[in-house]
C-alpha cells in the first residue's frame, strides 16, 4: 500500500532521530516509489521496528507538551481518543518530523500536504475506527467546541496560537493555566460609588450578575456601550468585583502580544468559556465589534460572520459574559435582543465628578478640598477611570490638584484632537430669592413643588435676560426637591449631521430619566425654533424631537432662555410652569450692592435698569483685580459699563400663581 512506502521512507529519514535502529532496514531498497507495494524484507524490518518502538523511545512524560495535553485534557474533561486526537494535532505544529509523517501520508491519499480533516488518516495514526474519530471532530464536540482546536474555511485544522507560543518556549502549565493561555486584566476595580451617576441600572446588573452565578445561568450577557472615555472596562471590573467574581478578559492578544485576528478573539472566547470557573468568572469581551463584524482583505466591504453560529455562542454561553462596545450599530438588532442585559455608560454630571475626585483623591493619598474638587470636575468632563489615572500621577509626581489638573488635561486635550473639551460654567453664587426678580411668588411655588405626594412630572420654562439667576433657581429647586442636575446648553446638543440633534435630545432625556436627575436645557430658543420661521427640514424635526419627549418625560425638566420670543407657539403648551425673570428692581439693586460690595448704594444706581445679579458678581471680580476698588463711585462706573447696549425687559409668559 502506497501509505506504507511513505512510512517505511519517513522511518529511514527520520529512524536515528526517534532512537530506531534506522539501520535494519534494507538500504538497497531505499528509494523504492512511494505509490508502488513494498518489498516482503522492508516490510517485516517495518514491523520489527514498530513492535520495539513503545521500549525504545525516550520518555515524553514531562515534556512541556505533554504536560499541556495532560493538564488540559484533565480540566475539559476529554476522553482518551479525544487526547489523542488533540495530541496529533499539537505534535504536528511543534515537531517537523511528525508534520513530515502526516504530509507524506497525506500525499499518498489525496494529495493535500497540509494538516487537514482527514478522518481515515487519523483513524489509520491513531489505531482508531473512522466514525469514531469523525464524531469527535463535530463542531459541537469537545475539541473544537473548546476553541483550542480550529477548523478552517479549507478544513484545515489550527492548534490555538497561544498554547503553541507556551509549548514552543518550554513552558509548563501552571495550576490554574487560564491566563497563561488567555491573558489577565489591567482594569482596576473603583469604589462602586464611582458610578452612582448610572442609577438604578447599576444596581439591577449587580443583582442579576449575582443571582447568575449563584445558578450558574447559561447564556448570560451584559453589554456596556458607550462612546471611547465613559468608563466601560473599568466598570466591568468594578461590577465583577462588586458581585465577589473574578473578572477574566478573552482574546486581548495573541501568541507574541501583539493583535489578535477575529479566529483568536473567537476561540479565546469558546476555551475561556470551559476553563472558567463555574459561578466564581464573568468573562470580559472587550471592543465586541471586532466579534461580529471584520473587514475582508484590502478595501472592500466588510464580511459578516454566520448569524445563526454567533447567536446561538450567545445562547449558549456557560459563564457570564460582559461585553463592551463603543458602536452598537456594528452588533445589530438580532444580537442586541439576546443581551441580557443593555446598559449605556454615560459621563458622570458635575456633582457627582465633584465627589468622584473627592473619594479617588482620599484613595490616592491626594488631598483635594472642595473647591479644588468642583473645579476639576468642571474643567474636565472625564470618566471615572481618568480621573483615578491623573490622581495616581499627581501622587507619583507628588503633586497636588494643580498636578492632578495638568495631567488630566492632557489626557483630555489628547482625546479631542489637540482641544479640550468647554468648561461647564462655575456655579459659585448662592441662590439669593431677594435678588431675583420674578412674576411669580416663588417662595409659594417652592412649597408646591416639596410639599410631600407632589407631582415629579413638572415642566419649566424660564426666560429673561442673560444674568437674571434662571439657572441659579432650578439648581436650588432641584436640590430642594432632592435630585441631582442634568444640564446641556443647545451648543452640546446641536450636530451637524442630519438626525444627530435627534439622538442628542433623546440620549439627554434617557440619561435624566435613567438617573433621576432634573433636567435643564439652556438656550432652549435653538431647540424650540418657532417652525413657522423654519427652512429647512431638520429644524422641525428637531422640534418634534423636544416636543414628543416634553410630552412624556416622568421627571422635572426647565428650558431656559434669553428669547422667549422665538419659541415655538406649540411648545409653550407643553410646559406646565412659565416664569419670567427680569432685571433688578431699584430695591434689590440697593442690596445687591451692598452685599457684594459691603457698601452702601450710590447715588445714580437707580438709573441702571438693567442690572442682573450676574453683573454685580463679575464686578466684584474685576474690583478684586484692579487691586480692591472700594470707591462707590469707581464701582458704580463698572457696573454702568455692565449694562451699556441693553434695551429693556419683555412682556411677561403668562404664567401666575393662583391667590390662596
Amino acid at each position: 500500500m502506497p501509505e506504507a512506502a511513505a512510512l517505511a521512507g519517513w522511518l529511514a529519514a527520520n529512524g536515528t532521530s526517534l532512537g530506531l535502529a534506522a539501520a535494519a532496514l534494507p538500504e538497497e531498497e531505499r528509494d523504492i516509489p512511494r505509490r508502488r507495494g513494498l518489498p516482503a524484507p522492508w516490510w517485516r524490518a517495518i514491523q520489527s521496528l514498530l513492535a520495539d518502538a513503545g521500549a525504545d523511545l525516550p520518555d515524553a512524560a514531562g515534556t512541556p507538551a505533554a504536560s499541556w495535553i495532560a493538564a488540559i485534557a484533565a480540566r475539559l474533561g476529554f476522553d482518551a481518543l479525544e487526547a489523542n486526537i488533540f495530541a496529533l494535532a499539537l505534535h504536528y505544529f511543534i515537531d517537523q518530523r511528525v508534520e513530515r509523517l502526516f504530509d507524506c501520508l497525506s500525499e499518498c491519499r489525496s494529495g493535500i500536504t497540509r494538516l487537514h480533516r482527514d478522518i481515515g488518516l487519523f483513524a489509520l495514526l491513531l489505531d482508531a475506527e473512522p466514525a469514531e474519530i469523525a464524531t469527535r471532530l463535530q463542531a459541537d464536540a469537545r475539541l473544537l467546541a473548546s476553541g483550542l482546536l480550529h477548523l478552517e474555511r479549507d478544513n484545515d485544522l489550527v492548534v490555538l496560537s497561544q498554547l503553541l507560543a507556551l509549548v514552543r518556549r518550554d513552558v509548563l502549565p501552571e495550576a490554574d493555566f487560564f491566563d497563561q493561555l488567555l491573558g489577565s486584566s489591567p482594569a482596576q476595580p473603583l469604589p462602586w460609588e464611582a458610578f452612582a451617576h448610572l442609577g438604578c441600572e447599576a444596581e439591577v446588573a449587580a443583582k442579576m450578575l449575582r443571582a447568575a452565578l449563584a445558578a450558574r445561568a447559561d447564556g448570560v450577557n451584559i453589554l456596556l456601550y458607550g462612546p471611547p472615555g465613559t468608563g466601560k472596562t473599568s466598570f466591568a471590573a468594578t461590577l465583577a468585583a462588586q458581585v465577589g467574581a473574578r473578572l477574566r478578559p478573552v482574546g486581548e492578544a495573541d501568541e507574541d502580544g501583539g493583535e489578535p485576528s477575529r479566529h483568536e478573539r473567537l476561540a479565546g472566547l469558546r476555551l475561556a468559556q470551559r476553563l472558567a470557573q463555574p459561578g466564581g468568572t464573568v468573562l470580559l469581551f472587550d471592543e465586541a465589534e471586532d466579534l461580529f463584524v471584520h473587514c475582508g482583505a484590502g478595501f472592500g466591504p466588510p464580511m459578516i460572520t454566520s448569524r445563526v453560529f454567533m447567536h446561538r455562542l450567545l445562547e449558549r454561553m456557560a459563564a457570564p459574559v460582559i461585553w463592551t462596545a463603543n458602536d452598537i450599530a456594528a452588533l445589530g438588532p438580532a444580537v442586541l435582543r439576546r443581551m441580557t442585559m443593555c446598559l449605556e455608560l454615560r459621563m458622570p454630571n458635575l456633582a457627582t465628578r465633584t465627589v468622584l475626585w473627592r473619594r479617588l483623591g482620599e484613595a490616592e493619598g491626594v488631598a483635594l478640598a472642595e473647591a479644588d474638587a468642583a473645579r476639576l470636575a468642571r474643567l474636565v468632563p472625564a470618566a471615572p477611570a481618568v480621573a483615578a489615572t491623573a490622581l495616581r500621577a499627581a501622587r507619583l509626581a507628588g503633586g497636588d490638584a494643580e498636578t492632578a489638573r495638568l495631567i488630566v488635561e492632557g489626557v483630555a486635550r489628547a482625546v479631542r484632537g489637540g482641544g479640550l473639551p468647554l468648561p461647564e460654567p462655575e456655579h459659585d453664587a448662592l441662590y439669593d430669592p431677594a435678588l431675583v426678580n420674578a412674576d411669580a411668588d416663588l417662595l409659594g411655588l417652592d412649597a408646591d413643588l416639596t410639599r410631600p405626594g407632589a407631582p415629579r412630572a413638572v415642566s419649566f420654562l424660564i426666560a429673561g435676560p442673560p444674568g437674571s439667576g434662571k439657572s441659579a433657581w432650578v439648581r436650588h429647586i432641584a436640590g430642594r426637591i432632592g435630585l441631582p442636575v442634568v444640564q446641556r446648553r443647545a451648543s452640546d446638543l446641536l450636530d451637524m449631521y442630519v438626525g444627530g440633534t435627534e439622538k442628542a435630545i433623546a440620549a439627554a432625556f434617557a440619561e435624566a430619566r435613567d438617573t433621576g436627575a432634573f433636567l435643564v436645557f439652556d438656550e432652549a430658543d435653538s431647540l424650540l425654533l418657532d417652525r413657522g420661521e423654519a427652512l429647512r427640514g431638520w429644524e422641525i424635526s428637531q422640534v418634534n424631537e423636544m416636543l414628543t419627549w416634553m410630552e412624556s418625560h416622568p421627571l422635572p425638566f426647565a428650558c431656559t432662555t434669553n428669547l422667549a420670543d422665538r419659541l415655538d407657539r406649540a411648545s409653550l403648551r407643553r410646559f406646565l410652569v412659565k416664569l419670567r425673570f427680569d432685571f433688578l428692581g431699584a430695591g434689590q439693586a440697593r442690596q445687591a450692592f451692598r452685599r457684594f460690595f459691603g457698601l452702601s448704594a450710590p447715588a445714580g444706581l437707580e438709573a441702571l435698569r438693567t442690572l442682573t445679579p450676574a453683573d454685580f458678581a463679575v464686578v466684584a471680580r474685576r474690583a478684586v483685580l484692579h487691586g480692591q476698588i472700594t470707591e462707590p463711585e469707581a464701582l458704580l462706573r463698572l457696573l454702568t459699563a455692565e449694562c451699556a447696549g441693553r434695551s429693556g425687559g419683555r412682556a411677561p409668559l403668562g404664567f401666575a400663581r393662583p391667590a390662596a
